[in-house]
């Protein structure tokens, strides 16, 4: 699961990066001050409208249908007949990873007035929205150097303080601070 949700957040990185697709999504970074080295250190990332594209794009390295399903890349589709497509389509992508700087799971934005805003991956094996703390590998040695952390709400928040020289900063995935997240700041 590590392995595959790594492969998709070079993918989407990669998109973002290169492709003519990801353009509005580059533009949008660049319109929140955010520098190549800040995108980069935080593997920002950019979904294609489409329902299939990172599906087949891993398929094509040797993961399985049941991986992605398990990984939350893919759901199934509403209609019977075990077809599945992309979860994530047309968003910004957030890897998110653990202290240990693994990608465990993905937080999406969407480049328009669409609902929902904001889509995580579902709860599963190695992602836990309540246990999971946005920017933790990349905070955790001025954490402990300073002995402090800053808890903000989001994304955004921890890449701008980050990128202003802020690194013990962390966000508690949208959500109020649980015991779990607490126990990892510990």
């Amino acid at each position: 699961l590590y392995q595959v949700n790594q492969t998709a957040a070079q993918y989407f990185h990669n998109l973002l990066l290169n492709s003519a697709a990801g353009e509005r999504a580059r533009d949008y970074f660049t319109s929140r001050g955010f520098s190549l080295k800040t995108i980069a250190d935080f593997q920002l990332g950019f979904s294609l409208n489409s329902w299939e594209a990172l599906k087949q794009y891993l398929l094509e390295r040797d993961y399985t249908e049941s991986e992605l399903l398990t990984a939350g890349l893919v759901i199934e589709a509403e209609t019977k007949g075990g077809k599945t497509h992309d979860r994530f389509r047309h968003r910004l992508m957030f890897p998110i990873y653990d202290s240990r700087g693994r990608v465990v799971g993905f937080g999406a934005r969407v480049l328009d007035d669409s609902l929902p805003k904001y889509l995580n991956s579902p709860q599963m094996l190695i992602f836990d929205k309540s246990s999971a703390l946005y920017g933790i590998n990349l905070a955790a040695a001025a954490i402990r150097q300073q002995n402090l952390v800053v808890i903000v709400e989001g994304y955004m928040d921890v890449i701008t303080a980050h990128q202003n020289s802020f690194n013990n900063v962390v966000a508690s995935m949208g959500t109020s601070i649980t015991e779990k997240q607490t126990y990892i700041l510990k």
